[in-house]
């Protein structure tokens, strides 16, 4: 297994556009925040189609009105009881989203993005592209998403009993398994590693080996099962089609926390209007959020 640094989530990006789906990001955001003694920063950008059409003439006093509705709305945000004894900041521009967000992680050196995602399919999502898709692949830092099938009250606290990591061989980094044991050891979950297997006739049922005695001979061979051994996870192998099966073995498992590595693209045109990541799909699909740990870029 790579070295890894130990995790490190002292400052966190939330960015929000102040729907439904952002409100239930939030409690995400904050027990993380908690846990981790960080300094969360909301994040807000006024997109481009709120004043493109607007003359240029008078744009300029438009997007000053738009920044002081989006003031008043961060600061009856900032009145929830998710901030109460979190050190938290504000950030407000407008333009597209991802350069914002990209800036603030430098400027900040953030260690995490957590935002909602309202799921777009099909041609919608091709023509219009996604900005969590885009975020997903293009960050720095790992992403956690909060999609549309996840149920949570916006006031809620959110405590974490289960998390579930991805099994991924492919690249070797193993930096999504050391996210998911951070995680796990610091809420004192249980940790579930599954791999998902989709030719039935592959590995491990071509060894004659039971499922948990094969994957626990993998994470030997990447020597990534050492560093987990004393949180006595559960090794799990299912069969069938990723997108599919992974949502149904997250739900079975009442998975509070699905950890997955994204194989990042290198270019942004390619994250909004090609099939995306693995994560973006899960993250639309499961009732849990999905924190995607970047990869490498293919």
């Amino acid at each position: 297994m790579t070295e890894v640094s130990p995790v490190r989530l002292k400052e966190i990006l939330f960015a929000t556009d102040f729907s439904e789906i952002a409100a239930k990001a939030l409690p995400y955001a904050a027990a993380i925040a908690r846990g981790f003694d960080s300094t969360l920063c909301v994040v807000h950008v006024i997109p481009p189609e709120e004043y493109a059409h607007i003359p240029m003439a008078e744009r300029e006093g438009a997007i000053v009105q738009l920044r002081r509705a989006a003031e008043e709305r961060v600061t009856r945000l900032l009145t929830a009881s998710h901030f109460r004894g979190i050190r938290h900041d504000v950030r407000l521009d407008h333009g597209e989203i991802l350069p914002v967000l990209a800036e603030e992680v430098q400027k900040r050196g953030a260690d995490l993005i957590v935002l909602g995602m309202h799921g777009r399919h099909g041609l919608g999502k091709a023509m219009l592209g996604s900005v969590a898709e885009e975020v997903i692949c293009l960050a720095e830092v790992p992403v956690l998403v909060i999609g549309p099938a996840v149920t949570v009250e916006p006031e809620a606290e959110v405590a974490v009993e289960r998390v579930m990591y991805l099994a991924d061989f492919t690249t070797g980094s193993g930096r999504a398994q050391h996210y998911a044991e951070a995680l796990a050891r610091k809420w004192k979950a249980q940790l579930t590693v599954l791999y998902v297997v989709r030719d039935i006739w592959a590995e491990p049922v071509s060894t004659r080996m039971p499922g948990e005695a094969y994957l626990r001979m993998r994470l030997i061979e990447e020597g990534r099962i050492e560093s987990i051994d004393d949180l006595q996870p559960e090794l799990a192998v299912e069969f069938g089609v990723a997108e599919e099966s992974i949502p149904e073995a997250a739900e079975k498992r009442q998975t509070q926390l699905l950890v997955v590595e994204v194989p990042a693209v290198g270019h942004p045109a390619l994250a909004s209007h090609l099939p995306g990541p693995l994560a973006y799909t899960l993250a639309a699909k499961a009732r849990c959020p999905v924190l995607g740990i970047r990869g490498t870029v293919r």
